[in-house]
């Protein structure tokens, strides 16, 4: 029986098969909307009204507090399990959680002075969120990236760029190189591929919106032109098994369809024409490692104000204060546990040996002491 969809209109597929992203609106919860901005500015160790303590233009920020994906942005979930061929085909653990992982977009005022326009082909940074596994054609390690929108994104204001051509070539790339790409990636390989682009789409949305991509669309971030506070965080959807690219009865998921359709074989692979030379493998998240590193401080700064408000510790939301239990399952959610990849870890231009470097034994939150002081 052909594929059923319920939550997908013939609109949505034929969209994500054409530009390889979707759209769908207001679907983040209130609740968390409110609930996760609420001390955004105490972890940042900024003041929002004042733009002069906004010391940088981009940051990332790790995650204090989660919940299932499917109770964040419902709507957006039901459209996700459609593309990938039905939420049985998501891992049940990795990334099944979203969170506060913001990634905030503050501009500067230099930029919101400038008559400057993007030029797409000059953006650096382009990437395909894979930092954690060993690429191959048929990974679905992430077969999904997701940019949940917590503050509105005008025109200018720092939308994430998308460049809906990379997909075919990217996939190109992956299908003539079957011993895989390990982390971190040549920017090379992207900037290659981008060069050659001419389809580019920049993100606006509003507040709650949700956007869905291929984990195979290559995108960016851009220039905030407007020196506002852009926040969006960007989870994943990993599936348990790698794509199957070869089906008997041809009912490829949407997802598969996109990479068929890429390659010029959307009847599918035969096995003779694709051969992986190399096992799969899964890593330590390689561009965690710099988001983790702002734990301690953040921690800090909300038992601080915690306590300036005359609360205690316990008032404070965060993974990090809930006991080892707790912490042990976070991490084992977002693959915190494993070890870093042959590449090694970048920290700031450094980088650790991969020889297996796991999270637990380089970041320590010294919680007693962080919970006394306060």
């Amino acid at each position: 029986m052909p594929r059923q969809y319920h939550h997908l209109t013939p609109e949505d597929r034929a969209h994500f098969l054409e530009h390889g992203w979707l759209r769908v609106p207001s679907s983040i919860k209130k609740k968390y909307i409110d609930a996760w901005l609420s001390d955004m500015w105490v972890r940042l160790g900024m003041d929002e009204n004042d733009k002069t303590t906004w010391n940088t233009e981009y940051l990332k920020l790790p995650r204090h507090r989660e919940e299932k994906a499917e109770e964040v942005c419902p709507e957006a979930w039901e459209k996700m399990c459609e593309l990938v061929g039905g939420e049985e085909m998501v891992d049940p653990v990795r990334e099944r959680y979203y969170g506060d992982q913001f990634i905030v977009n503050f501009g500067t005022e230099e930029l919101a002075r400038s008559k400057a326009k993007v030029d797409y082909h000059a953006l650096p940074g382009w990437h395909c969120d894979n930092d954690w596994y060993r690429s191959f054609v048929d990974s679905s390690n992430n077969a999904l990236t997701v940019i949940l929108c917590f503050t509105d994104i005008p025109a200018s204001g720092g939308g994430t760029a998308l460049a809906e051509d990379s997909l075919k070539m990217w996939c190109e790339t992956l299908f003539a190189n079957p011993a895989g790409f390990d982390p971190p990636y040549d920017k090379q390989l992207y900037s290659d591929i981008i060069a050659k682009c001419t389809k580019f789409s920049q993100i606006e949305a509003k507040a709650g919106d949700v956007f869905i991509t291929h984990s195979f669309l290559l995108h960016t971030q851009t220039p905030n032109f407007l020196n506002y506070a852009r926040v969006i965080a960007n989870p994943h959807v990993n599936l348990r098994e790698p794509y199957n690219l070869n089906r008997s009865n041809g009912d490829y998921t949407l997802c598969e369809q996109i990479i068929l359709n890429s390659l010029g074989h959307p009847a599918g692979i035969p096995i003779s024409l694709y051969n992986q030379t190399r096992p799969r493998a899964v890593y330590y998240p390689n561009s965690s490692w710099a988001k983790r590193e702002r734990i301690p401080g953040e921690l800090a700064r909300m038992l601080a104000d915690a306590k300036r408000r005359g609360l205690g510790p316990d008032s404070v939301d965060s993974v990090y204060l809930k006991g080892d239990e707790a912490l042990k399952e976070h991490e084992w959610r977002n693959g915190y546990d494993k070890a870093a990849g042959p590449g090694g870890l970048g920290l700031g231009g450094a980088m650790i040996n991969g020889t297996g470097v796991p999270y637990g034994e380089n970041h320590v939150v010294d919680v007693k002491k962080l919970t006394s002081a306060s």
